[in-house]
């Protein structure tokens, strides 16, 4: 009976965990880069309804060579691009991957994308959890 009592009460501590930790994306798109571009780049909104914070560590896709984490700022009037070793959502937060801030940049495309195709992503966090998505490609926003 103790054991039984034991196991239920670890299921339903597993069960809560889990459901703290479900992270979300929103508004995922790549923007629609010219012809000759051999570099593209995502934009989406990170959302950790959670009680602590969350890492996402790694960003991959079948439809490019590799996925980066950048983040653009100007700093002393001068823009820059900076590669991130990973991003940091905060409990209760969002980050918002945009133009001029956090961003992916993604070289080399299997094929040119157009707007109206789609994008398989897949999106590791340091929790273990990992999210796949598909973002439409636009011309804007």
């Amino acid at each position: 009976m103790k054991r039984t009592l034991l196991a239920l009460i670890v299921s339903a501590w597993s069960l809560l965990a889990t459901a703290d930790s479900e992270l979300q994306v929103e508004n995922a798109w790549v923007r629609e880069a010219p012809p000759s571009a051999h570099m593209m780049a995502a934009y989406m909104t990170l959302k950790n309804p959670g009680s602590s914070d969350t890492v996402l560590t790694q960003v991959d896709s079948p439809a490019f060579d590799h996925v980066m984490l950048h983040k653009s700022e100007v700093v002393d009037g001068v823009a820059r691009m900076t590669h991130q070793d990973d991003i940091r959502i905060p409990a209760q937060g969002s980050v918002e991957l945009k133009p001029g801030s956090f961003h992916l940049m993604m070289p080399t495309p299997e094929k040119r994308l157009v707007e109206g195709d789609r994008v398989d992503f897949i999106l590791t966090f340091s929790n273990g959890e990992t999210i796949r998505l598909q973002a439409d490609v636009r011309k804007k926003p």
